[in-house]
């Protein structure tokens, strides 16, 4: 089980959570995100970051050459596309960095329009979101499980977000057993400010749920 950790906005956050076990995380470029960092900041926060930890872009809908040039910048594992992006946009960042991670979300409105997505773009990975008309990501709001039931999702190729916490990620996991998670508010204090304590809670109920499966 992967975990994936959005939204940080401070090296001392990254550095707790690294410490913990985390070894994916993401920085939200989209400039109305309440976790949005400036590209000069995270540059600043990677600075000598351990090597083997993926360090993902959220972009959402973004102008291709300021996406290229933060990727570059920044080094980035990968990238996550949160918007109603062009299947085009995928297939052309998976040219130009054959070697990085695409992740493309889907905000999941319904049943028709998940399957759609899914049959609409080729990235490495989906990530699924609750939908919100007005917010990309972030929502603290959980996906009604009932639209992930009786369809077929790729689930060895998929995080799963939307309203994750430490209280609910051994439900999650034990009903749709996904290749990951994405939580971002469910550890934080405020937004963009991670809390040690739910990070450390989040782990060690998935490390349970593990064990408990695997004996």
């Amino acid at each position: 089980m992967e975990i994936k950790i959005c939204g940080f906005t401070r090296r001392k956050d990254i550095d707790e959570a690294v410490a913990l076990g985390v070894r994916i995380i993401g920085l939200n470029f989209y400039h109305k995100s309440p976790r949005y960092i400036p590209v000069d900041k995270a540059k600043e926060i990677l600075i000598n970051l351990d090597k083997n930890i993926k360090v993902i872009g959220v972009f959402v809908e973004p102008n291709e050459k300021y996406l290229f040039q933060v990727t570059d910048t920044l080094h980035l594992s990968g990238v996550q596309l949160h918007g109603d992006e062009p299947p085009s946009l995928v297939e052309k960042i998976k040219r130009e960095f054959p070697e990085k991670i695409v992740i493309k979300a889907l905000r999941v409105k319904d049943k028709k329009g998940l399957e759609e997505g899914m049959k609409r773009y080729s990235p490495n990975f989906f990530l699924l979101d609750t939908y919100d008309v007005a917010i990309y990501g972030g929502t603290g709001k959980r996906i009604s499980y009932s639209l992930l039931e009786n369809t077929y999702i790729p689930w060895g190729k998929v995080f799963l977000a939307g309203g994750i916490t430490p209280n609910n990620i051994k439900e999650v996991i034990s009903k749709f057993h996904p290749y990951g998670i994405d939580v971002a508010s469910g550890v934080e204090s405020a937004p963009g400010i991670k809390d040690k304590n739910k990070i450390k809670l989040l782990l060690k109920n998935v490390r349970e749920i593990e064990e408990n499966e695997t004996s």
